[in-house]
Order: C-alpha cells, then structure tokens, then sequence
C-alpha cells in the first residue's frame, strides 16, 4: 500500500496491470500508423492513377489520328501483300510458254506458293508474339516484295519456283501481324467492324494486282509485272516501319480488356495451341470456308461455261458477283456483330453461315432457271461465305488466343490461317478428283457438305468457349467467397 501525506493509503499498481495498459497505448499507437501509412499508400495509388488517366486524356485527342494511321497504313500493307500474290494466276500461261514448262511445272507454281504460306503459319504460329507486330510486318513485307522482284529474273524452272515459295514463306506472318497491331488500337466492341472492313484490303489488292498485271503484261511483258508489284509492297513495306502500338505512344485505349500475362511462346509447341479451348473446331471452321472459296474462285467460270452454257464473257461478269458479295459481306457482317449481337460473335457468324448453306443449296436447285436469279444466289454466297472468313480469322480467333491462350492471340490467328490456308492447297486435287468420278453434281455437293460441316463447328466453337467462359466465372467468385 502507498500511503499519501494526508495518511490516506492507495492500492500498489501491479506491473503487469500497467505493462498492459501500455501494450494497449502502444497498439492503439501502431495501429494509428498503421491505418496512416496505408491511407498514404492508397492516396499515392490514387495519385499514380489519376497521373496514368491524365496522361491518357492527353492523349485521346490524338487517338483517332493514331487508330486512322495505323488502319490505312495496315490497309495498303495487306493490299501490297495481294499485289505480290495475284500476278502469278495472270502471267503464268506466258511464262509457261515462254520458259517452255508442262503442265505439270505450272500446277506446281501454285503449290509453290501456298504451300510454305500456310506451312510456315501452322508449323510457327509464335513468330509475331516474340518478336513485336511492327518488326515482323516490315520485316516480311520488305522481304517478300524483293521475292517477288527475284521472280522477274527467272531463267527456269528451279529459280521461279524458289522465288515464288520464298515470296509466299515472307507473306505467311503478315496477317497475324496485321490482326495483332490493329486489335490493339481499337476496342474490344469495335474489332468486328474493324476486322470487317479491312477485309476489303485483299479484295481490293486481289483486282487491282489482277489489273496490273493485265495492263503491264500487255505491253511491257510478264518480267516487268513482278518488277512494279515488288516495287509497289517494298515501299509500303518501309512506310510499315511508323507504326508504333499504344504502348509505345504511351496511350490507353477505352473500352480494352486488360490482358493477362503473356505466356512465353518458345516455351508453347504446336500441340499446346491445338488443346486451347475451341481451336481446334474454329481451324476445322475456317478450313472448310476457304475450301470452298478456292474452289468459287477457280472453278465456278469453268461450271457457269461448261454446264449452264454461259460465254466466256458472261460467265466472267457472272462469276464476279461471288467477289462483290465478298467486298460487301465482310464491311456488313462486322457491323452487324458489333451492333446487334454484341458480345457473341460466333453465334452471329454461325447464323450467317447457315444461311450461306441454305443458298448453296438453292443455287443447285434453281442454277438453271436463268440469269437474275444466279446473280442473286452468287452474290449472297460471296456475302456469307467471304464475311465470316474474315471475321474468324481476324478478331474471333485474336480474342479467344488473348483470353484462352495467354495472351498469344496472333500465335491461334496464325496457326488458324495457316489451316485455312490448306484448304487453297488441297482444293484443286480434290475437286478434280471428285468432279471425275460424280461430275459437277458431285462438286457442288462437296461445297454443300463444306458448308454445312462449317456451321456446325463454329457453333460447336461458341458452346465451347461459352462454357469456359461460365467455369472461369464460377471459379472467380469461388475464389472470392473463400
């Protein structure tokens, strides 16, 4: 006991009662710095936002310069790319007279083009995602356009079908080049009707090499067709040099997901791409599209001449109406997606697909019931056929790579248009094959069949990455609860 001056006596504090009361001093201390070095940390996170957003909002009024120059200079790079690729179905009857080659040798041209293209793509999808959009589209189109300026000097066999093969292994990474560093520039609810309209490249790039080569073989011969092809994509190929992606410029894009990190892709083989969800079923879809796309390019002339009795020239007009369904198709479908079914593209494009079907079998049908009517079944299947191909192989297979294959969106548009590809390359023995034993009933059933095959798989494709989409959601707020 203490006693006090009066005589009065206090209680002794016990040294565990006062050590404890000042633990608890201290801890409401701590406790004090500590909610005020985390309300720092979270203003100084704040800040560093608000900076990004400022930076950003600097930016965006440059934004739409930027998305204008990165879509017209990737426009006249992948039109370049169809100036390399068209002149050889031109000039390849006076080569063939002039360097004195057999039917045999000519068949191959065609091979040796598509071939090491689709090749290349399928066998090194991860080329564009290691080493940067800018790099391999310059890089490859600068290549291929010299390629090409190599053809104008063949004295043989041996040399024209190397130089063509090298022409088509520098075009195979242009594509999924061109998708990478245009999906990254637009939004996430506008890359269909990006997609959609940069289509009209190759449409565009496939008449007008056709047209230069026509006019340039007429009077100046078929060595100087290669000559201003390559001349033309090698300087498009320097200007590619320009593009930068938003990061470069430092700009946030609005309405972009943000994507997970970006798996290595040295360490991904060709199999890995394959088992990514829904892949495999959109290769097997693009494959049987451009299957029977080859096969309206290089036969439907010949069934409009031999079996509907059509002129040279009328089945020529007749046979474009495929093509300008095509040009239309791809501009309307990716609008269509984007406006009306936004956020499930595959069911839109399946839709279309099926309707493409419907006109195929129409077209069997009614083929002989005159010229307006085959105009208009012609023109549609262009539409439906040409607009899902360029919408599957653009921004659907980019953003289930992105999503589903961590972050390697170029490396499944590649290895999807490599696929695709294929089916250009083994469309002519096939078809021949089939039109010997059935005749041309026989072919158009094939294409009925194609198409059929491919609205099933793209819509298998969308039930698939549905359901994945679903389990990663569950999974998420699984996470979250726990």
């Amino acid at each position: 006991m203490e006693t006090r001056e009066n005589g009065s006596t206090l209680p002794l504090l016990d040294n565990n009662v006062h050590n404890d009361q000042s633990f608890s001093i201290n801890g409401k201390l701590n406790t004090k710095e500590k909610s005020e070095v985390k309300l720092n940390e979270d203003n100084e996170s704040l800040k560093m936002e608000k900076s990004k957003e400022s930076v950003s909002q600097e930016k965006i009024p440059y934004l739409k310069c930027y998305q204008f120059q990165c879509f017209a200079l990737l426009w006249f790079g992948y039109c370049s790319a169809y100036f390399l690729r068209k002149p050889l179905g031109v000039v390849k009857t006076v080569i063939g007279d002039e360097l004195e080659l057999g039917m045999r040798e000519m068949g191959c041209l065609d091979v040796s083009l598509m071939l090491p293209y689709a090749g290349l793509q399928i066998l090194a999808p991860g080329l564009t995602d290691r080493f940067g959009s800018r790099k391999v589209l310059s890089v490859c189109l600068t290549c291929a356009s010299l390629a090409t300026f190599l053809t104008s000097f063949a004295g043989g066999f041996p040399l024209l079908s190397a130089s063509i093969a090298l022409t088509g292994l520098f075009l195979a990474p242009v594509w999924p080049a061109s998708s990478q560093m245009l999906s990254s520039w637009f939004p996430d609810d506008k890359l269909n009707s990006v997609f959609g309209i940069i289509s009209t490249a190759t449409y565009t790039g496939g008449l007008g090499g056709t047209a230069l080569a026509a006019i340039v073989l007429e009077y100046s011969g078929w060595r100087m067709v290669f000559v201003y092809a390559s001349s033309f994509a090698f300087c498009i190929g320097l200007l590619l040099i320009c593009l930068k992606t938003p990061q470069d410029r430092n700009i946030v894009v609005p309405d972009k997901k943000e994507l997970i990190s970006k798996d290595s892709t040295s360490k991904r083989s060709l199999l890995s791409f394959l088992k990514t969800t829904g892949v495999k079923e959109l290769c097997v879809t693009i494959f049987c599209i451009k299957f029977v796309r080859h096969t309206m390019y290089l036969w439907l002339p010949l069934y409009l001449k031999k079996t509907l009795g059509y002129t040279n020239l009328e089945a020529g007009l007749l046979s474009t109406m495929y093509d300008i369904g095509g040009i239309f198709g791809s501009p309307l479908l990716g609008v269509t997606l984007d406006y009306f079914i936004p956020g499930a593209p595959l069911k839109g494009v399946s839709l279309c697909l099926l309707i493409g079907t419907l006109i195929v079998g129409c077209f069997m049908i009614t083929a002989t019931w005159g010229l307006l009517l085959n105009c208009t079944c012609l023109l549609i299947m262009g539409a439906t056929n040409c607009g899902p191909d360029s919408i599957l192989v653009g921004s659907i297979s980019m953003d289930i790579g992105n999503r589903k294959a961590g972050g390697n969106g170029a490396s499944v548009t590649s290895l999807c248009n490599g696929i695709g590809a294929m089916g250009g390359v083994v469309e002519g023995p096939a078809v021949w094959l089939v039109w010997q034993f059935t005749g041309w009933t026989g072919v158009l059933s094939l294409i009925l069949c194609l198409t059929a095959i491919s609205v099933i798989t793209c819509f298998w494709t969308y039930i698939i990455v549905q359901k994945s989409d679903l389990k990663e959601l569950q999974e998420c707020l699984t996470e979250e609860k726990c």
